[in-house]
């Protein structure tokens, strides 16, 4: 999943809005008559309604050929197909985008503040010395935090897709969570993603980016549960086994925290040795592992790969493997004195020829039915 950049943050003064705002009625113009938007949408329907926004957004991008006359370069004659590219208004399509989807977004925030309403007793003097007790509504009086986190928002939502999660962002995150995120809540393209997010406090949000760095974006927008994980972990560790799981490293950090105090009592070779097994063998499978030393471990992680093939994870994570299966094979393995090389090929055909069995028993496991 690619991760969205911000463009560059635009500052526009009157005569570039105005040239904004009529080329964009001109292109809604050509796209009405083409027939793709409703005659009755205007300018001002599309900057309130986060659905008309999105509509117009990807209809440019499907028929951006129809509006070549209108949306011109800077330089050269050739048409804009980069939205990045600086345009004769002095801004880019991004920059556009930007400026509507943050206007939408202060209308969808200022239209839900309008609706928050509570019912007050109001006793009114009526005529001569009667009174009358009444219950009226009043708009709520704005929550000055509330206020502030959803201008911290505002200022990192700039592209269409975003509209549908501004409430998402608003009720899955708080404004300290915000600061700590920046800009890279852009990363995060799923409601599912924000409220998991929004389970880490602002200080494990504040570590895993200091540990992770540039990478931080790219946890959020493939796996955020893993910061939960890297939380756990030094700067040092959580380079190494980044480097040494790939992508692979934020399936490793998501898995649950008791998993994590196995793997603490491995070397880093050790590690090395495992891989990407780590990233779904259940905990009481590696601990029959860890009985062997490294040259054994490796020579068995080795035969099962080779024996299992894309199996593995399955047989690897049902946790009664180590119990059932693994730990006879665990143990007449310690008790082998062959060199590695002997070991590795008497132990392929080992686990080869175990897999029809294993696969019958794997069929008996609740958890496979």
């Amino acid at each position: 999943m690619a991760v969205a950049t911000l463009p560059p943050p635009v500052d526009i003064d009157n005569d570039t809005k105005k040239a904004i705002i009529d080329g964009l009625k001109r292109v809604l113009a050509v796209f009405q008559e083409a027939r793709l938007l409703p005659a009755e949408v205007g300018y001002q329907n599309l900057i309130a309604e986060p659905g008309l926004l999105t509509t117009f957004v990807k209809c440019f991008a499907d028929h951006r050929d129809l509006v070549d006359s209108i949306v011109r370069p800077r330089e050269g004659d050739a048409p804009v197909r980069d939205d990045n590219q600086m345009l004769v208004c002095q801004v880019s399509l991004n920059q556009i985008q930007q400026l509507l989807v943050r206007t939408c977004a202060k209308k969808v925030f200022e239209g839900d503040r309008a609706r928050e309403t509570v019912t007050e007793t109001v006793t009114r003097k009526s005529f001569l010395f009667f009174k009358k007790t009444e219950h009226v509504e009043v708009q709520r009086a704005a929550d000055p935090v509330e206020e502030r986190k959803i201008r911290e928002i505002t200022r990192y939502v700039a592209f269409a897709w975003q509209l549908p999660l501004l409430i998402a962002y608003r009720d899955h995150l708080s404004y300290p969570q915000l600061i700590e995120i920046g800009e890279d809540l852009v990363a995060l393209q799923r409601e599912e993603d924000i409220a998991a997010l929004g389970q880490y406090e602002p200080a494990t949000l504040k570590k895993v980016k200091q540990a992770a760095g540039p990478d931080f974006a790219e946890i959020l927008a493939h796996r955020p549960h893993a910061i939960g994980g890297i939380a756990v972990w030094n700067r040092d560790m959580y380079e190494f086994i980044h480097k040494t799981l790939g992508e692979r490293a934020w399936t490793f950090f998501a898995r649950d925290k008791n998993f994590f105090n196995v793997v603490a009592s491995l070397d880093k070779s050790t590690i090395k040795v495992f891989g990407d097994i780590l990233c779904y063998i259940a905990a009481p499978n590696l601990e029959e592992f860890q009985r062997l030393n490294i040259d054994k471990c490796e020579v068995l992680a080795i035969s099962l790969r080779g024996a299992f093939g894309d199996k593995l994870p399955l047989v690897l994570r049902t946790p009664n493997f180590g119990k059932d299966i693994l730990r006879k094979v665990v143990d007449n393995l310690l008790h082998a004195s062959q060199d590695k090389d002997k070991l590795l090929t008497a132990y392929s055909l080992t686990c080869k020829s175990m897999v029809p069995a294993v696969l019958e028993w794997l069929a008996r496991q609740p958890q496979a039915r």
